[in-house]
């Protein structure tokens, strides 16, 4: 592993023929290259989460950055219950569910004067469902798979066994279209200088890039964006 890793650090993910240019390549080798170096379930986890892996965020920052603790670094859960996939989802529990997921589909559901409900969130199904062993949720590939094993009896298998449709923002299109004008205006030199934070040349090819087709940029660009109207409302 580590002399893998030390080889990769030495190859410039932009001159590797033929797969340079596949989808999400870039973030993809990076992280690969980070759970070659420490493969941990934590590792694993702040892989899957991070937009901007580290090497890309000490490009990116003009000064050196401390990372803040977070609860992904959490030793709540117990030895027992504690393998990989409980540890993560323990770590899902406390902070995409409740602060993406959850928090998304009320607003979504109260802008339209909807009550919203998430019966597999009551406390006493969470408490159980989290002592199960892992291989009553996620067996030879097939997720959920204690739920998907009672459901059958009910509702036919061709049903349940379908492609997950996710209902992510379309931000490639948002960026590229709508919001391209905007993010060029937030984006610029000038905006960028009010603060000092980014390095302007690395953020201007990671927008350049986007728009000649990196897939995996179109994350960065948004969050970059987010920040700077954010800044511009309450940092001025």
């Amino acid at each position: 592993r580590k002399l893998m890793s030390a080889s990769m650090d030495k190859v410039d993910v932009g001159t590797i023929p033929g797969l340079k240019k596949k989808q999400k390549f870039q973030s993809r080798y990076e992280k690969f290259k980070k759970l070659l170096k420490d493969p941990s379930t934590s590792t694993l986890l702040d892989s899957l989460n991070h937009v901007f892996s580290d090497a890309e965020l000490k490009r990116l920052m003009m000064a050196d950055i401390n990372q803040i603790p977070t609860l992904h670094a959490s030793k709540e859960l117990k030895a027992e219950f504690s393998d990989p996939l409980s540890f993560m989802l323990a770590i899902d529990y406390q902070t995409y569910l409740t602060d993406d997921i959850l928090q998304k589909v009320d607003r979504a559901t109260m802008s339209i004067s909807l009550e919203g409900r998430d019966p597999f969130l009551d406390q006493q199904i969470i408490e159980w469902a989290a002592q199960l062993p892992s291989a009553y949720k996620y067996y030879k590939g097939n997720k959920k798979y204690i739920l998907k094993q009672i459901v059958h009896q009910y509702i036919p298998k061709e049903m349940m066994d379908r492609p997950k449709t996710g209902f992510g923002v379309p931000m490639k299109s948002w960026l590229t279209n709508e919001l391209k004008e905007m993010t060029n205006e937030y984006l610029t030199a000038t905006a960028l200088k009010k603060h000092n934070l980014f390095n302007i040349e690395i953020l201007k090819r990671l927008w350049s890039d986007m728009q000649n087709g990196k897939e995996e940029n179109y994350l960065k660009i948004w969050h970059l964006l987010s920040f700077q109207m954010w800044y511009e409302k309450w940092m001025k």
